[in-house]
């Protein structure tokens, strides 16, 4: 796996522990929430629709098509 794959796959999991944590305590978040959090620079995320919409998480399938979700956008964004 070349470097940028594997950064990518970092910053995919760390985003994926979040949300998952965020399902465990039955809490909601937003993308501004989880960038700010995980202290990505904000020129990352700035011009990113609906940073404050909640995620919502109703069941474990949700969580996996997350995880397709984010992983696809990270492969196209960068």
């Amino acid at each position: 796996m070349d470097e940028l794959k594997e950064k990518h796959k970092i910053v995919v999991e760390g985003i994926m522990r979040v949300i998952e944590l965020c399902y465990e305590q039955n809490v909601t978040t937003t993308w501004r929430d989880i960038f700010l959090f995980l202290r990505f620079p904000e020129a990352a995320w700035e011009d990113m629709p609906d940073l404050d919409e909640p995620i919502v998480i109703n069941q474990e399938s949700d969580l996996v098509i997350m995880r397709a979700m984010i992983s696809s956008w990270f492969a196209v964004k960068h």
